[in-house]
């Protein structure tokens, strides 16, 4: 709130105000900047949800040069708005729909989320157990941390590959990755401290693999794509050539750049390998918050912040993005820095609103995060 130190005099709107210091005055003094101007507050703004999202992603679109957008929000499982929005750069040489696949990268993660708590509830495992109960040749140093340290990244253990993965040789599989990883020691003892990596969910992979005898993605198409219709959420190995794919851009003086894409090894789906369009990602959403894949009684209790030995909290809850911003509460994940999923409710997950994200690209390395606060904002939630 700004400090009014003197009189000052309003002549806008043919009325002669002489505004003294007070709370009340500028309470008075917003109110009217808010009625003249009908930005800076909801207050005064007349447009619908809709109107203001489709103005948004042109926003968005032109601020920050972004080639190709989709945005799906719903209420529980019914669709409040859904659009997609492609800059005339983009529309030069594709096409893009509201069926279009995007790649979602580390959204992957929520599936090997839901998978382990499927389990946890049905009793296979157990999240306050060691990860080395149900895996074997774990590192040493691993043997004691637990499912729910590796499931919200406080277990400490090093990432798997160096920070330039498209020049890294990546062991042939997940059991030669714990191997290599045995002389590396951990950052810090878990449960200490957040720190965010891939190699906490190869170690979740490699708990469903054993108490499943499936394969990975076989559970995932088991108890989540089919289960739930999802037929256009796809590991796509090759993905460049599918010409339902929205590839990722740079744009730089006023030219696409394509994005070389990484050649990650079959075990590193569990942690991004997956490309889905706006439905299918809304269905997964909408099916886990209304406990169709994870019991009602237990969401509560999952979805609440990771606590630290200290005493401080996380900002993970069994996996997910974890916020908590006055009455709203909002659970998600981030997919590359690109895209974004979000499930904002007061109190019940059952009544939540759900916000799906995508972009491939920017010019200004604008964060999913801003952007979905940006969608946010804009609801009448």
């Amino acid at each position: 709130m700004v400090k009014i130190s003197n009189p000052i005099f309003f002549r806008g709107l043919g009325v002669e105000l002489a505004i003294k210091e007070s709370l009340m005055f500028r309470i008075i003094v917003q109110s009217l900047l808010c009625l003249i101007t009908l930005s800076g507050c909801g207050f005064g703004d007349a447009r619908s949800d809709s109107e203001k999202l489709t103005d948004l992603l042109a926003q968005h679109a032109e601020q920050h040069n972004i080639p190709a957008q989709g945005l799906l929000v719903l209420h529980q499982d019914k669709e409040v708005f859904k659009a997609v929005y492609s800059s005339e750069l983009f529309q030069a040489e594709h096409q893009l729909t509201k069926d279009s696949l995007f790649p979602i990268y580390s959204i992957s993660k929520l599936f090997a989320s839901v998978l382990i708590l499927q389990f946890a509830e049905e009793q296979q495992i157990a999240l306050d157990q060691p990860a080395s109960l149900y895996v074997r040749g774990l590192p040493s140093a691993w043997q004691n941390i637990s499912i729910n340290d590796f499931l919200n990244h406080a277990s400490g253990i090093p990432e798997y590959f160096d920070r330039a993965p498209r020049h890294f040789a990546f062991a042939s599989n997940k059991k030669d990755v714990f191997a290599k990883l045995q002389a590396k020691p951990v950052h810090f003892s878990s449960g200490t401290k957040i720190r965010y990596t891939q190699t906490n969910y190869l170690v979740l992979a490699a708990i469903l693999e054993s108490v499943s005898g499936l394969s990975y993605e076989r559970l995932v198409e088991q108890r989540i794509l089919t289960p739930l219709g999802m037929k256009n959420t796809l590991r796509l190995k090759q993905a460049q050539n599918n010409r339902d794919v929205v590839k990722a851009y740079d744009v730089s003086g006023g030219k696409l750049v394509e994005i070389e894409p990484i050649l990650w090894p079959d075990y590193s789906v569990v942690h991004g390998g997956y490309h889905s369009n706006l439905e299918d990602i809304g269905r997964f959403l909408s099916s886990v918050t209304t406990g169709k894949l994870i019991a009602q009684s237990q969401l509560q209790h999952y979805f609440q912040p990771y606590r630290l030995r200290d005493g401080n909290i996380g900002y993970f809850a069994s996996g997910w993005d974890y916020a908590r911003n006055s009455r709203i509460q909002e659970l998600g994940h981030d997919g590359g820095t690109l895209s974004r999923v979000r499930v904002v409710y007061k109190n019940k997950l059952n009544d939540a609103h759900i916000i799906v994200y995508f972009t491939n690209g920017n010019s200004d390395g604008v964060w999913s995060r801003d952007l979905v606060d940006a969608v946010q904002a804009s609801l009448s939630l």
